[in-house]
């Protein structure tokens, strides 16, 4: 079969660039390996409960905003979302809530009095956070704002700042944070790992700066989850006269005579060919190692990804008492880490941060009495795949780390009480196993200083990449990314 564009996977990315292309009268083909599409968002469902995937971090779905606009040109409604009234939580160490709010006056008088040891410190880091990030963001020809552009733009427009400012695109967000308390340190620190994969003494500030806005944006509850976006997405894709092949893993690049690449190898035998453009909706890494091959990879780009760095998660899909659900400070909370306890002999005692997200009530999408809940732990993939040899080895490596993990929820939330059950567990092997990412690395890659920048064209003059590993992390992200995507291969 022959097609205009073939898309490789049907992960967010994947499937918005191949809904805006087949809207815009190519031919399209999207290959997704799995029964369902979605990805690293694809619906999760155990025991009647509908769970979200992730953070539950949904922003830009207002007017004029990323979704409305890639909705404005397909042939389907969006999902339905709500705006939720409630701000993003943190939660310290020693019990204090710090509400993530929208209003800079009343963020900054927060700041001041949970850390009354450095508030004006603490107030500037933020003020100089906005800066770096409050910019108008830079558009594409329809609209588009990519992670990468955001930095970019927030670089650029600091270019003709003061020296001290300019020396931003070389420095980390602590060097912002010198003349803050530790307190203050780790409640950044905690954040920048839970959103950016990247701890405070590694993080570009550009891209902190655009980390630390997001929980402070206009947050959305999407109908269904974000499993419902994906399923949208694929039906508008249909009904544009595109074709959607699930169970159709790929293999490999498909290559002419002349070295030039044609279409893609799934794992069947067949070949499917692309007239115009081959779209990887795999990660930067499988995308090299497995489509295009690593005795095709140049060797500078093999450089550059043993650079890149990404980790996973450890999710425990839980069931919540609506009674303890109200007594929690928010829906969406993150508890922030011990950083001086990080690699020490204590760390199981809680040196790690983690976040919460609860399923609105209103959703629907748990037992009467209860809501689903999601916890994430950002954990080294490494672990999941070095240490176990057998699954007997593996299925005790994931109880030891629910047993841990559980004891730090119970510590920094005891509000919770006996009203909230496990009802199952994710771990990188779960991912791998869903999505066949490398190492099941689900979170994007960390933003340092020396990092490499990654965008769509790859080392195949007709191939691209789109997806979470070159956006930023975040549904908006990969939206964004995913539209400046189309409106290159279609101009």
């Amino acid at each position: 079969m022959s097609y205009d564009i073939v898309v490789v996977g049907g992960g967010i990315g994947g499937l918005t660039v191949a809904a805006l292309l087949s809207a815009r009268g190519l031919r399209v083909c999207l290959l997704e390996r799995q029964s369902q599409v979605g990805g690293c968002v694809a619906r999760v469902e155990f025991a009647g409960y509908d769970f979200e995937p992730g953070m539950g971090l949904y922003p830009s779905w207002g007017p004029d905003e990323i979704h409305e606009r890639v909705f404005s040109e397909l042939p389907v409604t969006p999902p339905e979302t709500e705006l939720i009234e409630s701000d993003f939580v943190v939660r310290l160490l020693d019990g204090t809530d710090i509400r993530l709010s929208k209003d800079d006056s009343s963020y900054f008088e927060q700041l001041r009095k949970a850390f009354p040891e450095c508030g004006d410190g603490a107030v500037e880091f933020y003020k100089t956070v906005g800066k770096m990030a409050g910019n108008k963001p830079v558009r594409e020809s329809t609209g588009a704002v990519t992670f990468g552009a955001r930095i970019g733009q927030t670089i650029g427009a600091f270019w003709r700042k003061p020296s001290s400012i300019r020396e931003t695109t070389d420095r980390v967000a602590l060097d912002y944070a010198s003349h803050t308390s530790d307190r203050f340190r780790n409640f950044i620190d905690s954040q920048l790992r839970a959103f950016l994969q990247t701890p405070i003494e590694r993080s570009s500030f550009p891209a902190a700066g655009v980390a630390l806005t997001l929980p402070r944006k206009q947050l959305f509850s999407i109908a269904g989850g974000p499993a419902a976006l994906a399923e949208r997405l694929a039906e508008s894709i249909k009904q544009s006269g595109g074709i959607v092949r699930l169970n159709s893993p790929v293999l490999r690049l498909a290559y002419d005579n002349s070295g030039r690449a044609t279409g893609v190898d799934l794992l069947s035998g067949e070949t499917v060919n692309a007239k115009r453009a081959i779209v990887s909706n795999m990660t930067i890494w499988d995308t090299y190692g497995k489509l295009v091959g690593l005795n095709r990879t140049p060797r500078e780009m093999k450089k550059s990804l043993a650079t890149v760095q990404g980790s996973g998660a450890y999710l425990i899909y839980a069931s919540l008492d609506h009674s303890a659900a109200s007594r929690l400070p928010g829906e969406r909370l993150l508890v922030a880490g011990n950083y001086a306890l990080r690699n020490s002999a204590d760390d199981d005692e809680n040196c790690g941060e983690f976040t919460l997200a609860a399923t609105s009530a209103a959703d629907r999408r748990a037992p009467d009495g209860k809501q689903a809940v999601t916890l994430k732990w950002a954990v080294d993939v490494n672990d999941w795949f070095s240490f176990q040899s057998n699954e007997e080895e593996y299925e005790g490596w994931d109880q030891a780390a629910l047993e841990r993990f559980w004891g730090q929820l119970h510590r920094a939330l005891p509000e919770l009480g006996g009203d909230i059950e496990v009802v199952e567990t994710a771990t990188p092997r779960t991912f791998y196993d869903l999505t066949r990412r490398k190492l099941g690395m689900v979170l994007g890659v960390a933003q340092t200083p020396e990092a490499v920048v990654l965008s769509h064209p790859t080392t195949v003059p007709n191939l691209f990449i789109v997806g979470d590993t070159i956006s930023g992390p975040g549904l908006a992200a990969v939206t964004q990314s995913a539209l400046a995507l189309a409106n290159t291969i279609t101009r």
